[in-house]
């Protein structure tokens, strides 16, 4: 140990923790920081990279879901539109026997309203008077698509008619009183899918729902 002229002990520098003489040199080993000197801080948050990741998952994940929709047809507000034209259409069919009248059914490609043939005006009038059959507009994206023995029939865009063709309205679809319904086929589907459901009419005069690809 080296001392002082005074005899007073010299300590070593604090950085070193050992020293030998080599000369006129003096070597040491440093001893290790504090492990808050000099650390920087990392601030609280999520960094920019971070929340593009996380958008870019968010993005694949709904483009999945997507396909998802569009292969397997689970699309649940075309379902719920088809059952619910279904059952208007069942009950329809049903009054029209019980009442002994004509019914029509009257299709836009986004929209449909049932029609009563009037003797008196030997033609088809607009039922107004009855909440079942009142108009009904599909949700935005959701289109129809109809078939009469086999032979597609072109809806035309559905939009607010004049007084003079409200008149010339005819329906497409005609249960008649006697129970009796001509062959249709009508599919309802998402734009841009090619999964759909269809709502049509049976050798029996029925009425069936089901997904456009089941057997």
């Amino acid at each position: 140990m080296l001392t002082s002229a005074t005899g007073t002990p010299n300590r070593l520098p604090y950085r070193f923790a050992a020293s030998h003489h080599h000369g006129s040199h003096v070597t040491g080993t440093a001893l290790p920081r504090s492990p808050l000197s000099g650390a920087s801080h990392r601030p609280g948050g999520f960094t920019l990279i971070e929340i593009l990741v996380v958008i870019v998952i968010l993005g694949v994940v709904i483009a999945v879901a997507t396909v998802a929709v569009g292969v397997l047809g689970r699309d649940r507000e075309v379902e719920d539109q088809a059952r619910r034209l279904w059952a208007v259409m069942t009950q329809g069919r049903e009054e029209a026997e019980l009442q002994g009248r004509d019914l029509g059914l009257f299709l836009e490609d986004t929209s449909y309203e049932f029609m009563v043939f009037d003797p008196k005006r030997s033609g088809w009038v607009i039922i107004e008077d009855d909440d079942l059959l009142a108009r009904r507009v599909l949700p935005d994206g959701v289109r129809m698509r109809l078939w009469l023995e086999s032979r597609e029939v072109v809806l035309k865009p559905t939009r607010e008619p004049t007084e003079d063709e409200l008149k010339k309205r005819s329906p497409q679809i005609i249960m008649l009183a006697s129970g009796e319904i001509m062959p249709y086929r009508l599919e309802i589907a998402r734009e841009g899918s090619e999964a759909s459901w269809r709502v049509q009419s049976q050798p029996d005069n029925t009425i069936v729902v089901e997904a456009a690809d089941a057997s």
